[in-house]
This record gives structure tokens, sequence and C-alpha cells, in this order.
């Protein structure tokens, strides 16, 4: 498990560093919604027990990755963790933030994020996007094999990764507690994951 793997208690300081900067509350959404890391914590460690993440092979998306933070918490899962965020000055916080973080990890002899994360300012529909993406990195959209969203434009992406991924492909939405979308080509694979009553996974046939 991954708990096994690091330090115990980083990501739980993770999670109480990012959810004390969460823009919007229960029953009301602010000018910006934020993953609830603790829970997509769970979501991870259930997919890695699972199987379906893996640090050697798996590279993560987040369509929509604001202030980076399901990249930091994602790349203790995966080989990439990539995100996209159409926002630069939202874009502009994850550096400064990240730094903190790693700052008060490292206080506490806890682990600090791997190096395997890198953030891009672009519109996560485009394909200019991608090139530059494929350009810095090497991956190219149908090497990623998990993407990531918090519902915002969830049907576009999703008819993108319909389109465009490899078989197999995966697909987190999160946001969602017992109304769930259909997608045309994407199979709803686990529709309660890890139990959160937050977020669904699907499949890309």
């Amino acid at each position: 498990m991954v708990r096994d793997r690091w330090q115990a208690g980083t990501l739980e300081r993770i999670a109480a560093f990012y959810n004390g900067c969460r823009y919007g509350y229960e029953g009301w959404q602010g000018w910006r919604k934020s993953t609830d890391l603790r829970r997509l914590a769970a979501c991870f460690e259930s997919c890695t027990e699972l199987g379906l993440l893996s640090r050697d092979r798996t590279v993560l998306l987040d369509l929509g990755c604001a202030d980076g933070r399901v990249n930091v918490l994602a790349s203790y899962f995966v080989r990439l963790s990539l995100g996209i965020e159409i926002d630069a000055e939202i874009l502009a916080e994850a550096e400064p933030r990240r730094k903190e973080l790693e700052a008060l990890l490292r206080s506490q002899g806890l682990t600090p994020p791997p190096s395997n994360l890198h953030l891009f300012h672009g519109d996560s529909l485009e394909a200019e996007t991608y090139q530059r993406i494929r350009s810095e990195t090497g991956v190219c959209f149908e090497d990623v094999n998990l993407f990531y969203t918090y519902i915002t434009l969830h049907d576009r992406f999703a008819e993108k990764i319909a389109a465009e991924a490899s078989p197999g492909a995966l697909y987190l939405v999160y946001g969602f507690s017992k109304v769930l979308p259909r997608y045309e080509n994407l199979e709803l694979l686990l529709p309660d994951l890890a139990c959160q009553g937050i977020a669904a996974l699907y499949r890309k046939r």
C-alpha cells in the first residue's frame, strides 16, 4: 500500500495544507471549487490496491489543475503527474504554494513530492496545448492513462477522451455523489470510488 511506501503522515499533511486553502464550501460554491485531498487520497489508494495505478506506468493528467494540488498529491502515486490550467493567475499560485509545502514537509521530517510534476498554462481542449506538453515531456495525449477533472466541463472532456485517448484509459470525475453521467464509449467502472461519495471512475472501451 502507498502508506507503507511513504513516511507516515505525509499524505495527511499534504491534505491538511491544501484543504486549508480551499474555495467554496458545502451548500454553496465560491468562485473556484477545490478538491478535498483527504477524500482523493483514499481514491488514489484504492486504485493502487486494485492495480489501476502504478508508479512505474501511470501518467495522470488533471484537465483544469488550478494551483496543482491534485498533481502534488498524485505525484506520490504515478509515474508522471501533469496538469493544465487555463487561468494564468490561478496557475501562478502553484509554484510558491508547492515550495511552502515542501519546506513544511522537510521541517517535519516528511517526504517532499517527487520531481515528476509538470503544469502547463493552456486550454485542455486545444491541440496546441498538447503539442507543448509533448515538446516538453515527450508525452502524447494517447500516453495518458488516467484523466482527472472536478466536474467542470466533464462532458466536453469525456468527448475528447472517448475520441482520442487509448483504449483502457481511465477518467476520474470528482464532484458527483448520487446522479452519475453516462458518456458515449466510456464505461462506468466504479460509481463510488473508495466509498467516498464524491468520485466516479470511468474507462474508455
